[in-house]
């Protein structure tokens, strides 16, 4: 469909969040049947647990715009205007700061609006009509944002006015069923997007314990993503005010925790032998080293006192054997 009204010549350009899940590739779609231009748009989050999503852009033909949410989100995160829902999801204070950074990324594209994968009553929190409507209006985007997938439920917007959109040809879907959407997906030939579960960590309850605990032993300018990303790996033991370290479950998880390394927190690591790896995040001294190697030890698999743990110091690799290995349960309970 060429389209009209307003824009008589020039092919109307939409902007869309995408996520990598089924309801914002289809929004794409269901767009780029009706002949728009489409340009999508990631938000990059330490609270994700989605997957690289550039092959569900690949997959539509759409060109991807990345960022990342970065400290303005996680200022947010610590004291959001609305409030959390059941765990730390805020999610209307969440959907506002999105939908401003992408009205920031709007201009710089040159799009005409932007739209998104919601649901009507999908999630209860943000996505009930009057929240909905708060969220456009403080995101600055009231009449420019269209749900494609629940728009003939939800009042017309000025890309369906102007003429750009078709809206007999936009869905009418509300609820959390899905049924709707993946007899939408079939019929357009859509099969590069990730599975519905998953999504935001925010929701999970063991994951906000762990941020909870985050934010209450650390100021808003001692946190950064990686501090975020960090609680998703692993063991958490909380040791001190100042002292917390993590232990990796498996091989896979010690070498993320290596990748976390730096001034902040440092790796101590088995030397030859199988057992986790151990994150300090607090300081460089013989108490954290201790805490670390007996946590190292009740966690390996078959620990001797002759095995050996290294970490790096400021003049180079350290190493040290275990020791003495504690018969007694250990006074850490991991969080």
């Amino acid at each position: 469909m060429l389209p009209h009204g307003d824009h008589p010549t020039k092919r109307i350009r939409a902007l869309g969040l995408l996520s990598g899940g089924l309801d914002s590739a289809l929004a794409a779609a269901l767009l780029l049947e009706q002949g728009l231009e489409v340009v999508a748009l990631h938000l990059q989050s330490p609270t994700s647990c989605r997957s690289d999503v550039r092959e569900v852009a690949k997959a539509l033909g759409i060109p991807l715009e990345v960022r990342e949410k970065g400290d303005d989100f996680l200022r947010m995160l610590r004291e959001p205007r609305w409030g959390y829902g059941r765990n730390m999801n805020p999610c209307v204070d969440c959907r506002v700061f999105m939908f401003r950074r992408a009205r920031d990324v709007m201009a710089e594209t040159r799009a005409d609006f932007l739209f998104t994968g919601e649901v009507l009553g999908q999630r209860p929190m943000s996505q009930l009509r009057e929240k909905i409507r708060l969220i456009d209006r403080q995101a600055g985007l009231d009449g420019l944002l269209l749900r494609p997938l629940s728009a003939r439920l939800l009042p017309e917007t000025e890309p369906e006015r102007r003429g750009w959109v078709d809206r007999s040809r936009l869905l009418a879907i509300s609820g959390r069923s899905r049924h709707v959407q993946l007899r939408e997906a079939a019929r357009l030939g859509l099969r590069a997007y990730e599975s519905p579960a998953g999504g935001c960590r925010l929701t999970d309850a063991a994951f906000s314990r762990k941020l909870r605990d985050l934010f209450a032993h650390t100021t808003s300018d001692g946190v950064d993503e990686d501090d975020v990303r960090l609680l998703g790996i692993g063991r958490h033991f909380r040791l001190g005010p100042a002292l917390k370290i993590v232990l990796g479950r498996d091989a896979g998880e010690n070498t993320r925790l290596a990748e976390l390394q730096d001034g902040r927190r440092w790796l101590v690591e088995p030397e030859g032998f199988t057992g986790p790896s151990a994150l300090v995040c607090g300081p460089r001294d013989e108490e954290s080293l201790a805490r670390a190697v007996d946590l190292i030890a009740r966690y390996a698999r078959a620990p001797h006192p002759q095995h050996r743990i290294r970490w790096n110091a400021d003049d180079g690799v350290r190493i040290r054997r275990l020791g003495r290995i504690a018969e007694t349960p250990s006074p850490a309970a991991a969080l």
